[in-house]
């Protein structure tokens, strides 16, 4: 039996009610097999606390966590706060309409809220944190203090993230910052935070996992001949209409209505959005007439709506909702109602011929004439989308856990014992590169190294895999000189085989390089000048460009949502900054260093994957206790033959994202501030250097 989770401590920040079935699924599974879970609340408009009171949920509020000592540090947040958001009210009309004893006193109870979370996290030590999103201020603040205090964070989708309009797009920026991972439904989805700059590595498809369960329970239960015998709809042709937060004009959808009112082998169920007031749908109700209102099933909480979906045999949206896909994963015809009015959250339904797109009338009309919905349904269609917007529709709770598992194994990862050398040192550099793909990029490579490297002291150690195109083959078996080949043999992996390259290297320094970098002029001397400057255990990087002489390389950064990104991407290989040797925190694509402190450092940690040299470069400084350890050089330039590529799947970035996880914050803000350069400019020369560069492509 796997004991894994017995004993593990998993926090859970919870608010409405109808966000908590993302959550609570994954964390009961876990605590089935032993984990130790809790729930967090906090202070909100709509009591959060009541979620968990009446979802019988274990949990604090997280002001529990606040001390009489705190009172001081808070008033100080509290200043901080109340200046910024001052000055944003004086520059932002949208803001300024806010009632200002209102947004004075979530001031002050946002800075209460940050160190209470703070303070929970020196109090308790999870082994994982979980929320439904990072976009709101609790969420961020939770995440903010997990990823300070090393914690794996992972967040969740909310809602069908392709449905939201272009004034709600705001919302999908910020979902990846501070958390580890955020899992989504579907590839859809994850497309669609790419789009608004996620880290595509961190956003993992897993499937729906309050879905998958449900879909089970219904079936176990015989929730549909339950339901329907209940509400005395045996023999009856059921319509499930689902509202969002915002109800559509009476008057246009009256037509459905009325052929509801004398017909009694259909009946009309309407599920109005948790997110709807009492207020709203009373009013609502009371502009109908009675006649009407006797004909309408109307429910808010009192049901569960994958139970009337289960019970229904058509099911209606008004606009585009998380509904709509969810009914279509249990098997039920879809109806996209075509309405005058506007409608905030829009829907690809249609577009992708999963759903039938009806007016009111003509929905009216399908009904009076018995029409049969599900005929008109393009299964291949609905079958498509359920593929693109759910990765799995059932087990995707098992599969979560596994991945959950994974991070948390990776989170406290120890680095790799160091490596023994096996040769003695006969040239000044090792040249380590995996053999490129493209055969004329393999030529062009090595001509280059020859060409570059002469009256330089150094041998080339290549690595290929098992089977390799003739053409390579031809070019390998050409080769003459301090050339030798490694080929990754018995399912050996690329970090596993650079490893043994390093052990057998014969090289006072060790060079590992990408497969596609062609090395320039003087390479190698002056990198020899850099270890004569420099003292003490160094990491050399190269500034790398391509084809075009724009920027592929010159430092590695943080952006704002912490992943590493080349430092002046894309601009101009003669742009200033570039053109200054400087410390950087992480390397990429090209390291030079001590043979013996590469192998003293342990190599390369073989679960690090495409992310190797980023990983060397964090434990290198770990090891020295030095930040200057990791040098950018910019006259050692490469040029770049052909696009990296990446590998697929979530191996490597689980490992090296969760190990790191407490030590990649943005950093790309300050080297800009120590250059003297905006934001503005950076786009600006980017703009710039993309419209020189388009009559060469």
């Amino acid at each position: 039996m796997d004991t894994f989770w017995k004993g593990k401590k998993i926090t859970a920040y919870i608010a409405l009610k109808h966000h908590t079935r993302f959550i609570v699924p994954i964390m009961e599974k876990l605590a089935m097999q032993g984990a130790k879970i809790n729930y967090l609340v906090a202070q909100a408009e709509r009591s959060q606390e009541i979620t968990a009171i009446e979802t019988e949920l274990d949990y604090n509020h997280i002001f529990d966590f606040l001390k009489n000592s705190d009172k001081d540090d808070i008033h100080d947040i509290y200043l901080d706060l109340r200046d910024t958001f001052g000055q944003t009210l004086v520059k932002d009309i949208a803001f300024s309409l806010q009632v200002q004893t209102v947004l004075d006193k979530t001031i002050y109870t946002t800075a209460q809220e940050y160190i209470a979370f703070k303070n929970y996290f020196e109090a308790n030590r999870p082994d994982l944190c979980l929320a439904l999103h990072e976009v709101n201020r609790w969420g961020k603040m939770f995440a903010f203090h997990a990823k300070k205090n090393g914690v794996p964070f992972i967040t969740l989708q909310e809602g069908l993230l392709t449905t939201a309009s272009a004034n709600l797009n705001f919302q999908m920026t910020g979902h990846v910052q501070y958390s580890t991972f955020c899992f989504v439904w579907g590839e859809n989805s994850r497309q669609k935070l790419v789009s608004f700059e996620a880290p595509e590595e961190r956003v993992i498809p897993v499937g729906n996992t309050h879905l998958s369960n449900e879909i089970k329970t219904l079936a176990i239960n015989r929730i549909r001949e339950k339901k329907r015998k209940n509400y005395q709809c045996t023999g009856i042709f059921v319509v499930l209409l689902l509202f969002s937060s915002d109800m559509p004009p009476i008057d246009e959808i009256l037509p459905i209505f009325r052929v509801f009112q004398n017909n009694p082998r259909i009946k009309l169920f309407t599920k109005f959005h948790p997110a709807a007031t009492r207020l709203k749908i009373d009013n609502w109700m009371e502009s109908l007439s009675d006649n009407f209102k006797k004909k309408i099933h109307p429910v808010h909480g009192e049901e569960s709506t994958y139970d009337l979906m289960a019970a229904s045999d058509l099911c209606v949206l008004a606009e585009g909702s998380t509904t709509g896909l969810e009914a279509l994963a249990l098997g039920k015809p879809l109806v996209l109602l075509q309405l005058k009015a506007p409608v905030i959250y829009k829907s690809n339904l249609l577009e992708e011929k999963a759903a039938i797109g009806m007016s009111p009338q003509v929905l009216a009309d399908a009904l009076s004439q018995k029409t049969d919905f599900n005929a008109m349904m393009d299964h291949h269609g609905v079958k498509k989308y359920i593929k693109n917007e759910l990765f799995k529709s059932q087990g995707s709770i098992e599969y979560a856990g596994e991945l959950l598992k994974s991070i948390i194994i990776a989170s406290q990862a120890r680095n790799p014992a160091p490596l023994i050398p096996k040769k003695s040192t006969e040239f000044d550099f090792s040249i380590i590169l995996p053999v490129s793909e493209n055969p004329n990029n393999l030529l062009a490579l090595l001509e280059e190294i020859s060409i570059h490297s002469e009256n330089e002291s150094f041998e080339v150690i290549l690595i290929r895999p098992e089977k390799i195109p003739e053409p390579t083959q031809t070019i390998l078996d050409s080769l003459e000189g301090n050339i030798s080949i490694l080929v990754m043999k018995n399912r050996k992996t690329l970090t596993e085989t650079m490893n043994l390259a390093g052990m057998n290297a014969k090289g006072k320094y060790i060079i590992f390089m990408g497969p596609d970098l062609s090395p320039q002029q003087n390479w190698l001397e002056f990198l020899k000048k850099a270890f004569k400057k420099f003292s003490g255990n160094k990491v050399f990087g190269a500034r790398i460009t391509n084809k075009y002489n724009n920027i592929v390389h010159s430092g590695i950064v943080l952006d704002p949502n912490n992943k590493p990104v080349s430092a002046y991407l894309h601009l101009d290989k003669k742009f200033p900054h570039t053109l200054k040797t400087r410390s950087f925190q992480m390397l990429d694509c090209f390291i030079c260093t001590r043979t013996d402190f590469f192998c003293s450092a342990g190599g390369f940690d073989t679960r690090s994957g495409r992310y190797m040299f980023l990983d060397f470069c964090l434990r290198s400084v770990q090891i020295t206790s030095n930040p200057q350890t990791i040098m950018y050089l910019h006259n050692v330039e490469l040029c770049s033959l052909d696009q990296a590529r990446h590998g697929t799947g979530y191996d490597d970035s689980i490992f090296f994202y969760s190990k790191w996880h407490k030590s990649l914050w943005e950093s790309e803000a300050q080297l800009l501030k120590d250059d003297k350069v905006s934001f503005l400019q950076l786009d600006a020369a980017r703009m710039t250097r993309a419209m020189e560069i388009s009559s060469l492509k």
